[in-house]
């Protein structure tokens, strides 16, 4: 188990954040510039529609868990919460490539933070327009937004998206076998007694 201290270091597995099996998370706090507050809602319901529109393999590509953005404090301060199974930075360079640099950009240009680091900001239009992957501005802006979670743990931390929806399928197709009328001819099999046990609870 990984050993908590209260100074902040970067890790291969999480950067900043914090690892509970094999989920880790990110948490960043940015403060929305002042009169911004609209044209970040705006954005932040962009992103929103575009995680819903995806399908579950690309969320399943990326090692997403989840993604929250919570604008709070009274239109003051953003909250950007994600969960993810890969380590930081293909996390973070498959987040870029698959959201594509405008997708943060969109929201990222109404924050403090961004503001007043324009360089981070404009070094990775740049690259993004030239066609480069050049992810390191971006990725240090995020982390110079990000805070450790003083708490983490995931209920479901020792399985990975992948084996969740694959015993989902196991169990919807053993369903469909025990609804069909020939499946009594081999329900009272011996071999069948765990599956049965399982099924029952």
């Amino acid at each position: 188990m990984e050993t908590l201290t209260m100074t902040e270091t970067l890790n291969k597995k999480s950067g900043k954040g914090m690892s509970h099996g094999v989920v880790s998370e990110l948490s960043t706090v940015f403060t929305v510039r002042p009169g911004h507050e609209e044209e970040m809602r705006a954005a932040c319901q962009r992103v929103n529609d575009m995680l819903h529109e995806m399908g579950p393999e690309v969320h399943r590509k990326l090692g997403l868990r989840e993604w929250r953005m919570v604008i709070f404090d009274n239109g003051k301060r953003l909250l950007l919460m994600t969960a993810f199974e890969t380590e930081w930075d293909p996390y973070i360079d498959d987040a870029i490539q698959v959201f594509g640099v405008d997708t943060f950009i969109d929201w990222l240009q109404h924050t403090v933070e961004a503001a007043t680091n324009r360089e981070a900001l404009q070094s990775t239009i740049a690259a993004a327009r030239q066609g480069l992957t050049n992810t390191a501005p971006l990725k240090a802006l995020l982390q110079s937004a990000q805070v450790r979670a003083s708490a983490y743990f995931d209920v479901l931390s020792d399985q990975t998206v992948p084996q969740i929806r694959k015993a989902q399928q196991v169990e919807r197709a053993f369903q469909q076998v025990l609804d069909d009328p020939a499946v009594e001819q081999v329900i009272n099999h011996p071999a069948m007694k765990p599956l049965l046990d399982q099924a029952a609870d």
